[in-house]
């Protein structure tokens, strides 16, 4: 027996391709938080040959499975300035990446505390967050949710200005207070910020070096502008608060507990426990259809 040039080129062809998705799922940062980039930059698959050994002359069977990259809109179509409508049944996940508003009406030494609501397929809005900067935490999940096509994600922020609220900006606005962005798109403000001295901290791993928005590729990022109404001015630099929306064909948890109560009875092996011998608040409610 012995192995033809085709085959050999097929087993080559084999060991490159295995060695593809390696690179290809590689971890992206987010300030002081991994996440991992869950579908290819690049085209990746297998080839297989069968029979793996033949004579001379014998062509062997070539199988093979290429997965290519996702992109927002093959799950979702963003309604401008920034209403989220999936086109299938997709999860959506919200975190807030950072708030601190700015007036350009003098230096402001603390940002005044700011709110984050949710309006699904034209509902109420409802509140996701309330605080400032030091109550963030961007790894926590605010939001997942099971959205069917044509369902509709809106989002809208304000904050707090004497005793009252600001005006309330949200995805529907025609005055683009709220936008939301895609992989590679470019921040829409007139700020250049030079030596990046006026771009807030927790925007800077969302952005590359000629502003345009470095995401994952099912990600959506959704800049507010709050404190100033004036497109024209410097300050309207869309970092008032700041929105990471992820889209996934499967639920984020994947089997492994309930994100939004912490205990998941539906867990294969598990039985109706949970952290500690928590008892599922959601009563056997299967947490991966949510």
């Amino acid at each position: 027996m012995k192995t033809s040039r085709l085959a050999a080129r097929a087993a080559a062809a084999l060991c490159v391709c295995t060695l593809v998705p390696q690179l290809a799922f590689a971890q992206g940062n987010s300030g002081n938080n991994s996440y991992p980039l869950t579908d290819p930059l690049l085209p990746v698959g297998v080839m297989t040959a069968f029979p793996t050994m033949v004579q001379t002359g014998t062509k062997p069977t070539l199988t093979w499975n290429i997965l290519h990259p996702s992109k927002v809109s093959d799950l979702a179509v963003i309604n401008p300035p920034g209403t989220i409508i999936p086109n299938q049944t997709v999860f959506v996940t919200v975190q807030i990446i950072g708030t601190g508003v700015t007036t350009c009406q003098g230096t402001t030494t603390v940002s005044p505390p700011t709110d984050v609501r949710l309006s699904f397929n034209g509902g109420s809005y409802t509140q996701l967050f309330y605080g400032t900067q030091a109550n963030v935490n961007p790894s926590q999940r605010l939001y997942v949710k099971r959205v069917n096509a044509g369902q509709t994600i809106d989002l809208g922020g304000r904050y707090v200005i004497g005793s009252g609220w600001s005006p309330f900006y949200t995805t529907r606005s025609s005055n683009l207070q709220v936008v939301s962005l895609v992989n590679g798109d470019s921040l829409p403000t007139r700020s250049q910020f030079q030596g990046q001295a006026t771009l807030a901290s927790y925007l800077m791993p969302y952005l590359d070096a000629s502003r345009k928005v470095r995401i994952g590729p099912l990600s959506i990022l959704v800049v507010m502008e709050l404190g100033q109404s004036n497109r024209n001015s410097p300050c309207f630099d869309y970092q008032d608060q700041v929105l990471l929306i992820t889209l996934s064909r499967r639920h984020p948890n994947n089997g492994h507990g309930n994100n939004l109560d912490g205990v998941d009875s539906s867990n294969p092996g598990n039985g109706s426990g949970g952290p500690n011998g928590a008892v599922d608040p959601s009563g056997g409610f299967d947490d991966e259809i949510r």
